[in-house]
């Protein structure tokens, strides 16, 4: 079907009254709904003896915020500032939890034994890592299709599974840290569509078919090479990975090496495990570097922006997209006319940064004569 041009009056009517309820939908609620779920930290258990089971109870709270506060700045901040972690009073981190959910407890005359999720207030998260100019972020990646290539003697394997590269990726795939990421299945199309050499080339049109059809925003090819030497008779594995799209560019790269003697197959499969557990860890904070917000920008900045309109749902796509955009503290509709929307965008990082992660999202921030404007694709 045909798209209709804005030509109509009536049509721009219906937009310009339902504009503010729009913005307000996708750049508010929604917008803190998706990052929200990183601020929630589950399997935390307890095993905490004391004088009665109710003492046990409130040591082991107390004790359980502690170890989930630790796991959601590992999750939130880059390593290198590991050391700055704030060390927090109980008052002080009650006030930053939003709730306790107790998945299961169990109390006895002097123990207390429970597991829970414990959820943190974002703003409140935020605040305080602000205020002590700890750089963060809580953007969650989109979901990142993974492809890894075992290299052993020459020959290169990306779609011929089982193989110890593949196995332990797949142990690794799903959710790490602030990144998702899924596998193919491996399908006679998918095999014919795109190669091992052809992964590991960038190539552009099938990496981006092969991860729209699992829904994801870019691509990760991670090429792991088997060897063993031949002076030390140390296995080894050398690992490159490259992102494309939403993904971290890299490359990462890293070498693992084990014990001399024994089974090459055993020896593969240990430093298969070693190395994708690393690896995932080592994207993670890629994806925690390029999406950084740096609270020691003083005052944050701004940029007016323009997005051309051409036809009737353009509007509402370009509202969908920029909400996507988390780097951003805000996005306010300035002025709305037939041809074009301009929005009044703040940001903590730096300008560049965010034009980055607009690159990342299909979307080109681009500067005018006339000002900056944002080109939309698809």
């Amino acid at each position: 079907m045909q798209r209709k041009r804005l030509a109509r009056e009536t049509s721009w009517q219906i937009v310009l009254a339902s504009a503010g309820l729009i913005l307000a939908t996708l750049l508010g609620p929604a917008q803190a709904q998706q990052v929200g779920g990183a601020y929630t930290v589950r399997d935390i258990s307890i095993n905490k003896v004391g004088a009665t089971g109710l003492q046990a109870r409130e040591l082991g709270l107390i004790e359980a915020r502690q170890a989930a506060f630790g796991h959601l700045y590992a999750r939130l901040v880059p390593q290198a500032y590991a050391s700055s972690r704030p060390n927090l009073t109980p008052p002080e981190m009650d006030g930053l939890v939003a709730s306790v959910d107790i998945v299961q407890e169990r109390t006895t005359a002097t123990a207390y034994n429970a597991e829970l999720a414990i959820t943190f207030s974002q703003p409140r998260v935020r605040q305080l890592l602000t205020a002590r100019r700890i750089p963060f972020t809580d953007r969650v990646s989109p979901p990142l299709l993974l492809l890894p290539i075992y290299e052993w003697a020459g020959a290169r394997q990306l779609w011929e599974v089982p193989n110890p590269w593949h196995s332990a990726w797949s142990e690794r795939v799903g959710a790490n840290g602030l990144t998702t990421t899924v596998m193919a299945r491996g399908s006679a199309e998918e095999q014919l569509q795109l190669s091992a050499d052809q992964a590991l080339s960038g190539d552009s049109p099938g990496l981006q078919h092969l991860a729209n059809a699992y829904g994801a925003s870019g691509a990760v090819v991670a090429l792991g090479k088997f060897r063993v030497d031949p002076r030390t008779g140390k296995p080894m594995l050398e690992v490159s990975m490259r992102g494309y799209g939403a993904a971290p560019a890299g490359p990462i790269t890293q070498s693992f090496s084990g014990n001399a003697g024994g089974r090459a197959g055993l020896a593969a499969e240990q430093l298969t495990r070693t190395a994708a557990e690393a690896m995932a860890t080592a994207l993670s904070e890629a994806w925690k570097t390029d999406n950084l917000r740096r609270p020691d920008v003083a005052g944050g900045n701004s940029v007016r922006i323009s997005v051309p309109l051409t036809y009737i749902g353009d509007y509402a796509n370009a509202l969908r997209r920029i909400s996507e955009v988390k780097t951003l503290n805000s996005a306010v509709l300035a002025r709305l006319s037939a041809r074009v929307a301009e929005f009044q965008l703040s940001f903590s990082s730096n300008l560049e940064q965010v034009r980055r992660e607009f690159d990342q999202y299909g979307m080109r921030l681009v500067q005018q004569p006339s000002g900056w404007v944002l080109q939309i694709n698809g």
